[in-house]
């Protein structure tokens, strides 16, 4: 399901418009957005947590070069499920 078919799907069980329906989709992804640059999580009830993870520096071998090298430390956006989320998808 790309956006343009949620959004559809948000305006067949809503009833809302498909602007409005996209609005808020939009708001509701800028705001998850805005939290984790701000190094916080959002957890949403029945669904899952949104979190920052840290990643720690390591060597990498490329193929394509032969040689290693290191990527610096990161911060990547992880998702995990919530117990129901998962017995839903069972």
């Amino acid at each position: 399901m790309n956006k343009n078919e949620f959004i559809a799907e948000l305006n067949n069980k809503s009833g809302l418009t498909k602007k409005d329906c996209k609005l808020c989709l939009d708001t509701i992804i800028d705001v998850i957005k805005d939290a984790l640059k701000h190094g916080d999580s959002v957890t949403l009830s029945n669904f899952g947590k949104f979190k920052i993870s840290e990643k720690k520096p390591k060597q990498m071998y490329s193929f394509k070069t032969g040689k290693t090298q290191m990527l610096s430390a990161r911060k990547t956006p992880t998702f995990r499920a919530s117990d129901n989320l998962k017995q839903v998808v069972k």
